[in-house]
């Protein structure tokens, strides 16, 4: 052994501790799955990612474009479409990583329950306040969206601080989209 050391240009020590940890892991399966494997699950999770980031978000878009809006407002519709939008993604993103850690399984009252009650809130905002010029129903649609995205704030946290952090925006988006509702009234 010290042989074979000297000839690869390893001290004794160095090897005789290679020997050992070879020993040691004989019969030991690898924890790395292998290089075709890691790519494999990382396509499958930015796939999940992209699934749930696009799917609320593009609902909400979509109950904008067919609950029409007034050409008065128009200004203040597309920045509140667009404030929607975004609030939806970034709550879709903490939705997935406490999906990704398990939490939406393990606790769907503190998880799933309140994002889906906000999800149907979002939605239905636009067409009671645009389409059919409900501005009250709005508000209780904004005061719903408040409550559902703080409790996903406490869900979301309990499972994955930074998916709870990423859904206190949706917090505060809900505040100021019911001032701007109050406004249209």
């Amino acid at each position: 052994m010290a042989e074979a050391a000297a000839q690869q240009g390893l001290s004794h020590r160095v090897a005789a501790a290679s020997a050992r940890d070879d020993a040691n892991n004989a019969g030991v399966a690898s924890r790395d799955p292998g290089p075709g494997s890691r790519k494999t699950g990382g396509r499958r999770g930015l796939r999940s990612l992209a699934a749930a980031v696009s799917l609320p978000s593009a609902l909400v878009a979509l109950s904008f474009f067919l609950a029409g809006s007034s050409p008065t407002a128009a200004t203040t519709v597309a920045i509140v479409r667009a404030g929607s939008v975004a609030s939806e993604a970034v709550l879709a993103v903490a939705a997935w990583m406490a999906w990704a850690e398990g939490g939406l399984h393990a606790r769907p009252a503190a998880t799933l329950l309140p994002y889906a009650a906000r999800l149907c809130a979002a939605l239905a905002w636009a067409p009671l306040v645009l389409g059919h010029g409900a501005a009250r129903a709005g508000l209780a649609c904004c005061a719903a969206m408040a409550a559902a995205a703080v409790a996903c704030a406490r869900g979301f946290g309990a499972v994955n601080p930074v998916a709870g952090d990423l859904a206190k925006p949706a917090v505060a988006w809900a505040v100021l989209l019911a001032v701007v509702n109050y406004k249209m009234l």
